[in-house]
C-alpha cells in the first residue's frame, strides 16, 4: 500500500509585485543579500505589507508546508506520488529522496530556490523536486481525489489507506479552498470532530496507515 499526497492551496509564494517596495520587504531581502523578489512572502515579516493583498490571511505561511513536508518524508516506507498544490497554481512535484531540512531557514533558502529556478538542484538531470507545467486537473486524472476538509463527511482515516486515492490537504492557515479545488476534489472527508491543523491531519493519516499496516 502506498499512500499519495498533494498540499492543496499551500501559502508558499515568491513576495509578490504589489509589495515589493515595501521597507520590510526590502530590508529582510538587504539582510539576507538577495532581491525582494527572490524572497519567499512570510506573514511573519511581512505583516503589515500583506494587508494589502487579496486573500492576505491565507498567504505567507511556508512554515505550514515545511511541517507537513517533513511528516510526510519521514514515511518514505508507505509514500507514494506527493505533490504541492501553490496559492498562485502552481503544481511541484516532490520526490520521495527529497530530505527537506529541519532548519526552517535552510529550508526557506531552498524553497525560494525552487521558485525561482523551477526546480531543485537547478540544474540536475534528476531533481529532488520540480515546477511541473501542468494544471492541478491534470495532476489527479490518475487518482481518485479526495480532500479532507472539516466540512466533510466523518470517517475513519484508516479507511483512507488506499493507493488510488490523492489524499488533499490544506496547506494554509484560515479561510477556504480555492474555487479551483472544490471543483476538482468533490468528495470530501473529516476525519475529526473538531479543525485540525495540516501537520494534524498528516499526521493521523500516517499513524492510521501504519497501524493498518501492523508496524510499529
Amino acid at each position: 500500500m502506498k499512500l499519495n499526497f498533494i498540499l492543496l492551496d499551500s501559502a508558499l509564494e515568491l513576495v509578490p509585485k504589489e509589495i515589493l517596495n515595501d521597507p520590510s520587504v526590502i530590508k529582510n531581502a538587504e539582510r539576507r543579500g538577495k532581491k525582494p523578489q527572490d524572497t519567499i512572502l512570510d506573514i511573519s515579516l511581512h505583516y503589515h505589507a500583506m494587508r494589502k493583498l487579496k486573500d492576505w490571511q491565507k498567504r505567507g505561511r511556508p512554515d505550514i508546508v515545511h511541517m507537513a513536508m517533513i511528516m510526510i518524508l519521514s514515511e518514505k516506507e508507505i509514500l507514494g506520488d506527493f505533490y504541492i498544490h501553490t496559492y498562485d497554481s502552481r503544481i511541484i512535484k516532490v520526490e520521495k529522496d527529497m530530505n527537506p531540512p529541519k532548519n526552517y531557514n535552510r529550508f526557506i533558502g531552498l524553497m525560494e530556490q525552487l521558485l525561482k529556478f523551477g526546480q531543485i538542484p537547478p540544474n540536475s538531470s534528476r531533481p529532488l523536486m520540480k515546477i511541473l507545467n501542468v494544471k492541478l486537473s491534470d495532476i489527479v486524472k490518475k487518482y481518485k481525489p479526495v480532500l479532507l476538509s472539516e466540512d466533510g463527511s466523518k470517517i475513519d482515516p484508516m479507511h483512507l489507506c488506499n493507493e488510488n486515492f490523492l489524499l488533499g490537504i490544506g496547506a494554509f492557515q484560515h479561510g477556504d479552498f480555492s474555487e479551483e479545488v472544490k471543483g476538482i476534489f468533490t468528495e470530501q472527508y473529516s476525519i475529526s470532530k473538531r479543525a485540525l491543523e495540516t501537520q494534524q491531519v498528516v499526521c493521523r493519516i500516517l499513524s492510521s496507515c501504519n497501524y493498518l499496516l501492523g508496524w510499529p
